[in-house]
């Protein structure tokens, strides 16, 4: 495949969309790992820290979906056009959907258990609570397998494809689209900033600047204090 000549290409160009699945990836075996941990009877959670829970997956699957949503509405359509046959496009689509399916059915799981336990003390716990909550950490490792499968096949397929194949200035139209739409500018880049390298936030600073990358970190700061509180060994 040649290079497109419309407009010069770095990896940088593709670095926000690696970053935001690596993000994903590390959120949703972070709470796989904190149901299973919950099972296994090494941690507990009180009920106001049930409450955070609840709320932190209710985000994660907004954004879980948010990404799904826009790699089958503006990727998938983009690189079809651009190189139809370069990559297994049916087969992608098709374990697309079975991820927006499993996280829908982790989501009801999960809203499940939590208004169990934000009513009652764990204490209180009985044999179908212990059942829900195996079915629920099942669930969760399910996604997060499937997740880190789906990733680890298209990732680098896709960066390859659109570097070489889609013309720069539209590759540039999807991403301002995809920024248009973030409800929280702030968070998702301060979750992105989270799980880069060194070197890759500082291809971040010079692609983007170092003043959104200050005000993520700020913002990160209030953030990554809520989910410590959240994650931190009981």
């Amino acid at each position: 495949m040649e290079p497109d000549p419309s407009l010069p290409r770095t990896p940088d160009d593709l670095l926000l969309f690696e970053l935001g699945r690596r993000v994903l990836r590390r959120d949703v075996d972070r709470v796989a790992d904190l149901v299973e941990s919950l099972l296994a009877g090494t941690r507990h959670l009180d009920r106001r820290r049930w409450t955070e829970f609840a709320e932190l997956v209710e985000e994660l699957c907004e954004d879980l979906i948010g990404q799904l949503g826009f790699e089958e509405a503006l990727l998938w359509p983009l690189l079809e056009r651009h190189a139809p046959a370069a990559l297994p496009y049916p087969t992608w689509r098709a374990g697309s959907e079975s991820l927006r399916a499993a996280v829908a059915e982790a989501r009801r799981s999960t809203r499940g258990v939590n208004a169990d336990r934000a009513h009652r003390s764990a204490a209180l716990s009985t044999a179908d609570d212990h059942r829900r909550l195996g079915r629920l950490a099942a669930l969760w490792r399910r996604l997060a397998d499937g997740l880190e499968a789906f990733v680890a096949a298209s990732t680098g397929p896709v960066i390859r494809a659109v570097s070489t194949q889609v013309p720069g200035e539209e590759w540039e139209a999807v991403l301002r689209r995809v920024r248009e739409g973030l409800p929280d500018a702030r968070s998702a880049g301060a979750r992105v900033v989270e799980v880069a390298t060194p070197d890759e936030v500082e291809r971040l600073r010079g692609q983007l600047g170092p003043r959104p990358l200050a005000g993520w970190d700020r913002h990160g700061r209030r953030r990554r204090a809520r989910e410590a509180d959240l994650f931190r060994p009981s």
